[in-house]
């Protein structure tokens, strides 16, 4: 139907509106736009209305022309409204889905505006908006405008803010991914490289093709991590094997590093003969991995390194020994399977007869004999009858394997000792809150381990218990992980790779949650034991018995003098516990420092203080007027007193 007389006597309408209705008798085009009508009017009786009531506005004799004048055009406009439409042309088609998914909050523009600011410019404040909302609103990260904001964020020229949007990604289920791979540029610099780690913590081997896909016009970084990400599927091995004679610098190393994690055998042809060339410069490579290459040669050299009975002092053991020595037992965190077990069997039966067997001779021609010291990944130097029990704690606060937990009881109920320590580890990790509690006062009761290991050695074995173990609530606090970079499980804190290359990764301070709720009796031996360090990872808000315990140890401990940790980790694990009694201490914090303490660290501190800017202000009164401390500016403090105050 053409409608074009419509429009047309709507406009006259309107132009006798504007006129005045008394001169509309002598608007010969609204007359024309009638007569442009009488068609329709004979279709349907509303334009038989429209037409007659256009036509009172005309008729000499009208009384309300005015009101004749409002109805024709209100009744032109309804009819318009009802008969609009709109088209394109072409046939119909489904619209596509988005990259990024579906929004799933209702979150207003309002909320998510500033947000989503924060994460895509630059600016002053932006970060702290980002935590602060993370932690207070994290449902919001779920919004497909968030979410596409944080793929943006992980190129912020802020490294902090890049980060955290990248572990908060790795999250994501694989409904993130086309928001990764689109306007993916392999060639492009640390914010491709960012994507390429979360999409490998995402989809795994999944994304296979699109791993060898992007590989062609990779560089540097986005190399590296595409190469990296190959590990996933056992197929990519002729591909590694090609590409390790043809690499070149951190690629090379990065291939090195996949062919020691792909879960493919044949690999162990091309590790035997590498390790022949060169066994220190290639036993790195193994590291935390548990693939079938790296498990089964790390046991077979470790137990060859170990067959060779302690040197008599006229037979030097010389510093490579000590050295293939430390690099297997770097090799040997994160491997299981009977193979491992035995070599764990044949060290601890040694005890400590490798204890201090480094022999050299000095510039005078004399034999000394002296310790030879190892570490595992992230720990301290001890003895190697030590550290072969640190590694088989770590192996098990990473993963509780059962041939593992056994192999601990075993070892334990041969040689005693600290072999304790991975017994009572496998003991939270697997075991409800009773049992475990009964193998800890079983093997750790003080009295005892004062008598058979030492006061030393005791507080050894409790560090090595709870080393990497966290409260039920599984890993760090969101409070404690701010700033912290990231990554996969299967670095976990192995940050101190000899080649440098798993610095490219983000390494997740990872803490592993105990199978149950800690039963009251471990609490009270940490406080006991004065292992502020540790406490802190097994605060639980659900437990406030637990909390106001732990609470008011720290708040004695600030006190005392006597904190084992920094003032604002305390602080934090007192915010965590619900705390409440904040008045005097940061005053007590300061009069025990052994350092000086600066205004700003006080007034950051005091900002965070859950209580009302009046009493911030008091407090730092008092502290202030403590004493004259070296640098501290009076004019700010006068200010921010004023500011406190109200004044």
């Amino acid at each position: 139907m053409d409608l074009t007389p419509l429009y047309e006597l709507r406009e006259r309408l309107r132009a006798g509106a504007i006129a005045g209705a008394a001169l509309a008798t002598e608007d010969f085009r609204l007359s024309r736009a009638l007569e442009g009508l009488a068609p329709l009017e004979k279709a349907a009786p509303v334009f038989a209305k429209l037409g007659q009531l256009a036509r009172s506005v005309l008729a000499p004799d009208c009384q309300d022309r005015a009101g004749a004048l409002l109805e024709a055009i209100t009744l032109c406009d309804a009819v318009l409204c009802t008969q609009g439409a709109v088209a394109v042309p072409g046939d119909l088609e489904p619209l596509p889905g988005r990259a990024g998914g579906k929004a799933l909050t209702n979150a207003p523009y309002s909320v998510v505006a500033p947000l989503v600011e924060a994460l895509t410019t630059k600016g002053s404040g932006h970060y702290e908006t980002v935590i602060s909302t993370h932690g207070d609103h994290p449902e919001l990260f779920s919004d497909y405008r968030v979410r596409d904001a944080m793929v943006k964020a992980l190129g912020a020229g802020y490294a902090e803010l890049a980060d955290n949007a990248g572990r908060w990604l790795c999250q994501e289920d694989e409904s993130i991914l086309p928001s990764l791979m689109e306007g993916f540029d392999p060639a492009g610099k640390k914010d491709m490289a960012r994507r390429v780690q979360v999409i490998d913590a995402v989809a795994g081997g999944t994304v296979n093709d699109w791993y060898i896909a992007q590989l062609e016009g990779a560089k540097k970084q986005v190399r590296v991590l595409l190469i990296y990400a190959l590990r996933h599927c056992p197929e990519n091995l002729p591909l590694l094997l090609e590409m390790e004679k043809k690499e070149k610098g951190d690629n090379k190393e990065a291939v090195r590093w996949t062919l020691a994690r792909i879960q493919n055998p044949a690999a162990l042809p091309f590790w035997r003969e590498k390790l022949e060339k060169d066994f220190v410069e290639n036993t790195k490579y193994f590291m935390a991995s548990n693939s079938p290459a790296a498990t089964a040669l790390t046991a077979e050299l470790l137990e060859q390194e170990l067959e060779e009975a302690p040197a008599p002092l006229d037979r030097p053991w010389y510093k490579e020994k000590e050295t293939r020595l430390a690099n297997l037992l770097y090799a040997l965190v994160g491997k299981t399977g009977p193979a491992i077990c035995d070599a764990y069997r044949k060290g601890a039966a040694l005890g400590t007869a490798l204890d201090g067997m480094r022999v050299w001779t000095n510039d005078e021609g004399k034999s000394v004999n002296e310790q030879m010291f190892f570490q595992r990944p992230g720990g301290k130097k001890h003895p190697f009858s030590v550290a072969l029990v640190e590694v088989l704690n770590q192996t098990m606060q990473w993963e509780p394997d059962p041939g593992l937990c056994a192999l601990a009881e075993e070892l334990y109920e041969q040689y005693g000792g600290l072999w304790a320590a991975p017994v009572v580890s496998a003991a939270l990790l697997t075991k409800g809150t009773e049992e475990a509690a009964a193998v800890g006062k079983k093997l750790l009761s003080p009295g005892l381990l004062q008598r058979l290991t030492g006061k030393e050695e005791q507080k050894l074995l409790m560090n090595l218990v709870l080393d990497q173990l966290a409260g039920p609530g599984g890993a760090l606090p969101e409070y404690m992980r701010r700033g912290m970079d990231i990554v996969r499980p299967a670095y976990r804190r192995l940050n101190n790779d000899p080649a440098g290359l798993v610095k490219a990764f983000w390494v997740d301070l990872y803490y592993t949650p105990v199978a149950a709720p800690l039963d009251g009796w471990w609490i009270d031996l940490m406080i006991r034991e004065q292992m502020d360090q540790k406490l802190q990872y097994f605060i639980d808000p659900g437990a406030p018995d637990l909390c106001r315990k732990i609470g008011e140890y720290y708040s004695r401990q600030v006190k005392m003098g006597s904190l084992d940790m920094p003032f604002v980790s305390a602080f934090e694990a007192l915010q965590a516990c619900g705390w409440t009694q904040w008045k005097g201490l940061i005053q007590s914090y300061i009069k025990h420092a052994v350092r000086a303490v600066s205004y700003w660290e006080v007034c950051n501190i005091l900002k965070r203080f859950p209580i009302p800017d009046s009493e911030k202000a008091d407090e730092l009164h008092a502290i202030w007027t403590m004493g004259k401390y070296s640098g501290w500016p009076d004019k700010t403090i006068e200010r921010q007193l004023e500011e406190w105050w109200g004044k």
